[in-house]
């Protein structure tokens, strides 16, 4: 996962010569993703050292990781990241909590499923009805309190500071409106989440490819779609540009995932680790058409989109054909 959020966007800070802090959502994730791989490793030396259960174990993990995140965040030790940029150190503060409170939340998932399980389930249809009420009624007034003491702050220098002490709130009351039902629940947005899949090409690729000048303008391609052309040829200017810019996104996320397995398979080599048939990723859109009839139906988009979710995870055990 390291290699797969860091790779595309050093390559164009290196060879565009631009600084990496343009990209500062990269090492932020990339240190959020070490901190919680440390809090779980954490969290396996107290149970199997020291002997403490699951909840213990875990718990301890997630306040040991939350004291590091407070003596690093709250104290002058904040001020290294001065060492880098004034953007990093002004970005990694206002996400400072971020990552720690996804790893609360993670250590809570199996505890919320138990509830959604309990409060929408079919055998009591006048609980479910409470359930939903009391969800949507509480979201409801997490968003509220967050807008009506911190969220109608139009100075960003008076709002940033105790951003990451109240960001949780309208969160998480989105969050309990969104599952407020079971059908809700089970109801999610294929458009979304194709985007969600091929989000860090997109955040990478819009500073290259679809926007210019500072980032306030995006390129002319159809003529007389500039600030003083007509509306409708601004319209089809967009969405020429933004095909365009999701076409490379996507094909740039086929690219890192194949450079991700081929790195993973080459450490295996070297350590002497059976390697999997997953490095073998091919982007050719007509390798899947020259194969047999079966070899065409794993060819499918949805086949291959499967595939290099998996691929992206580290769980594929097949090749990926494009």
């Amino acid at each position: 996962m390291i290699i797969r959020i860091n790779y595309f966007p050093l390559l164009l800070s290196y060879f565009l010569s631009v600084p990496l802090e343009l990209y500062y959502v990269v090492p932020l994730h990339t240190c959020g993703f070490i901190m919680t791989m440390v809090s779980c490793y954490i969290a396996v030396i107290f149970e199997r050292k020291c002997g403490f259960g699951y909840w213990k174990s875990r718990t301890s993990a997630v306040l040991v990781s939350l004291i590091a995140h407070v003596l690093f965040y709250e104290t002058p030790a904040v001020d290294v990241l001065l060492y880098f940029s004034k953007e990093i150190h002004f970005r990694f503060q206002a996400d400072k909590y971020s990552a720690w409170m996804g790893l609360a939340s993670g250590l809570l998932w199996g505890k919320v499923g138990e509830y959604m399980q309990w409060a929408h389930g079919f055998e009591n249809e006048s609980r479910r009805i409470k359930a939903t009420i009391f969800q949507f009624m509480t979201g409801a007034f997490l968003i509220w309190f967050w807008y009506f003491f911190f969220g109608f702050m139009s100075d960003k220098y008076a709002y940033n500071p105790v951003h990451p002490y109240v960001f949780i709130f309208p969160v998480a009351g989105w969050l309990m409106i969104r599952n407020c039902s079971r059908y809700l629940t089970e109801c999610h947005s294929t458009v979304l989440e194709f985007l969600g899949r091929n989000t860090l090409e997109t955040y990478v690729l819009q500073f290259h490819l679809f926007m210019t000048h500072d980032v306030q303008y995006i390129p002319v391609i159809i003529p007389g779609a500039d600030a003083d052309g007509h509306a409708v040829l601004k319209f089809l200017n967009m969405l020429l540009c933004g095909c365009v810019f999701l076409v490379m996104a996507v094909w740039a996320r086929k690219i890192t995932v194949a450079t991700q397995m081929s790195v993973v398979d080459l450490v295996k080599s070297v350590r002497g680790l059976p390697t999997t048939p997953s490095a073998n990723i091919t982007l050719s859109s007509q390798a899947g058409s020259k194969g047999s009839h079966s070899n065409k139906s794993e060819a499918s988009p949805e086949n291959e989109e499967v595939q290099l979710v998996k691929a992206e995870s580290g769980m594929s055990d097949t090749p990926l054909k494009g």
